[in-house]
């Protein structure tokens, strides 16, 4: 076992100077990559990435520590024995891993099968020879451990390569923490956003669910359409913030069980303005277009500004297909919601004149696979989802 006790370069063969400023540049193209991001999915990629080019390996892996259970759980792993250890929980102090993120010490572990604290493969697919594993220490406190099994094409990880991983996981600890506090800071901001927009649909006793659905068609379309996944994202925040503007209607109107007066319809249209009103301080464009535009018409008709083909924003357009997509397939004390058959044939024969073509045609294709459901919407949702802090 060699266990790493400071940062200074290993000791070996003479000193290379070529060979060091080589090694010195890769990790800070490292380091510039790695603070290039706080998206946490991306940084743990990145991560792994360049955890191979610094030392090759048949598999490397990221743990992360659950303080709360006091275990270490697979965060991301690359490699031939992914699959055999991707479901792994190790508690705190067992195992190898388990007692380097203990100790804060970094270890190199050439024979594996002469450790006593090795517990054996997960499986009988993939056989550790050798395992090199890194703590990583953010703001005083270890937060995880960075791993790698089997050198490639060579029998043994060396003292080298135990210092090129120090080096490393010294610069990935405070880029994987600043990702994890982000995602758990955003995470809790759309929470906090959807509790308030649920909130408020309680108001209408007969829209329930509508911001939940509303959400996920959007986003369905969003991704028939190939956005982004950051598009995606701030297409979900606007979906989700689309009725806001609700909380100003009077709760006559709001819950009316019949249909409403011409007056009332002129006090309904309100909401979109002063949605945007409200969501004005995002500072977030796909928000504040998808409020304030969702009921704007192709062929200028709609409000609050009637705008045409090319002025209403991309947010807009999907948002109003999955909306009134949900509001004719949902019931009404006056009416019963249509079915999925003749609600998809009024947005079919409204193109070009309600709804913009592109995204109809996006429906259109969703419908024809037998994909414009709320379950397959529903997964759309999850697949976009920011990376649990801790599962």
């Amino acid at each position: 076992m060699i266990a790493a006790e400071s940062n200074s370069p290993p000791a070996g063969p003479p000193f290379e100077p070529d060979r060091r400023l080589a090694e010195y540049e890769t990790l800070l193209d490292i380091g510039v990559k790695l603070s290039g991001t706080l998206e946490l999915a991306t940084v743990l990629e990145l991560a792994l990435e360049n955890a191979e080019e610094v030392c090759r390996a048949e598999t490397s892996s990221i743990w992360e520590l659950d303080e709360e259970r006091k275990e270490l759980f697979f965060r991301v792993v690359r490699g031939s024995a992914a699959g055999a250890i991707r479901d792994l929980r190790v508690p705190l102090g067992a195992g190898i891993v388990g007692s380097v993120a203990a100790s804060g010490e970094a270890e190199v572990v050439n024979d594996v099968a002469a450790d006593p604290r090795w517990q054996g493969d997960a499986s009988d697919e993939f056989q550790t020879r050798a395992i090199l594993a890194v703590p990583l220490r953010a703001q005083g406190k270890i937060i995880g451990v960075v791993q790698l099994l089997n050198p490639v094409g060579r029998d043994r990880f060396t003292a080298g390569d135990l210092w090129r991983m120090r080096q490393f996981a010294a610069i990935l600890a405070p880029a994987l923490q600043n990702a994890r506090l982000w995602t758990a800071q955003r995470r809790q901001f759309f929470h906090t956003v959807t509790a308030l927009a649920e909130a408020l649909e309680k108001r209408d006793p007969y829209t329930g669910g509508h911001v939940r659905r509303v959400v996920a068609y959007t986003v369905l379309l969003g991704r028939q359409m190939g956005l982004s996944r950051e598009e995606l994202r701030d297409l979900r925040l606007a979906a989700t913030l689309h009725d806001v503007g609700k909380i100003t209607i009077p709760d006559r109107i709001l819950g009316k069980p019949s249909p409403l007066e011409p007056d009332e319809v002129e006090i309904m249209r309100r909401h979109a303005a002063d949605g945007a009103s409200i969501v004005s301080h995002l500072a977030n464009p796909w928000v504040l277009h998808g409020v304030r535009s969702h009921h704007e018409r192709v062929d200028g008709k709609g409000y609050p500004d009637g705008l045409t083909d090319p002025e209403i924003p991309l947010a807009a357009r999907i948002i109003a297909v999955a909306d009134t997509y949900d509001a004719m397939t949902t019931s009404r004390p006056y009416r019963s919601g249509l079915p999925h058959e003749r609600a998809a044939a009024e947005i079919l024969g409204s193109a070009g004149t309600q709804f913009c073509p592109r995204v109809v045609t996006a429906f259109r294709a969703l419908c024809d696979l037998g994909r414009f459901s709320l379950e397959t919407a529903e997964d759309a949702v999850r697949a976009i989802s920011d990376v649990n802090p801790q599962p």
